[in-house]
């Protein structure tokens, strides 16, 4: 699934900033944006130490998977921007391509995971994190996803596509501006269960 330009100017109009209703799907209930967290000073540390209340905190970030765990990525691949999660509320997803292909796995694209059987993996592995941020919507939580630049699967604004099939010496591919496979599936499931949320890629390095 791809998205068109108007469907993309649709995606960037959405107010971010609206309250959560789940009385009915939203049109359009998610944002494109660029993420990044850096590290506090020092000065700061005691705002972040002062013990959370019911009325603070009131979001969710659910980051991917290698943005806090870099082993997970294939081989060689250079490591994601670091986040520092500190002081927020997050979910960590699953890595589905070390869960699908191993640690030992090659260098692949978007084009060469975009079959029916990984789709399904993808979705599979995502369902009891879509019940948790279903149910925390409905309680009025914002929804950040933060996804991979360039990953074939956890990329959200541009994912690594190509590579040609059989037996080859060299490995070439290039970049795309779409969502990879996990993250479609991420925003489709969502998008069927009227869940509002933000998503977008972690800065690059």
């Amino acid at each position: 699934m791809k998205a068109t330009g108007d469907h993309m100017k649709k995606l960037e109009n959405y107010n971010s900033h609206t309250i959560p209703d789940n009385s009915a799907a939203p049109e359009n209930p998610i944002v494109f944006r660029k993420f990044a967290v850096s590290n506090r000073p020092e000065a700061d540390k005691s705002e972040t130490d002062k013990p959370e209340t019911d009325n603070t905190r009131q979001e969710i970030i659910v980051l991917g998977h290698c943005l806090l765990n870099p082993l997970a990525r294939v081989k060689g691949a250079k490591p994601a921007a670091p986040v520092d999660p500190k002081g927020a509320n997050v979910i960590q997803l699953p890595c589905p391509e070390s869960m699908y292909l191993g640690m030992r796995r090659r260098e692949i694209t978007k084009d060469q995971l975009d079959h029916p059987a990984y789709r399904r993996f993808c979705r599979e592995i995502f369902t009891p994190f879509a019940d948790m941020l279903e149910d925390l919507a409905a309680n009025g939580v914002s929804i950040r996803i933060i996804g991979v630049p360039k990953s074939p699967s956890c990329g959200v604004r541009i994912t690594s596509v190509g590579g040609e099939p059989g037996k080859s010496k060299e490995f070439h591919h290039s970049h795309a501006k779409e969502p990879g496979v996990f993250m479609e599936e991420i925003i489709k499931e969502l998008k069927r269960r009227g869940v509002r949320f933000e998503i977008e890629d972690a800065s690059t390095q």
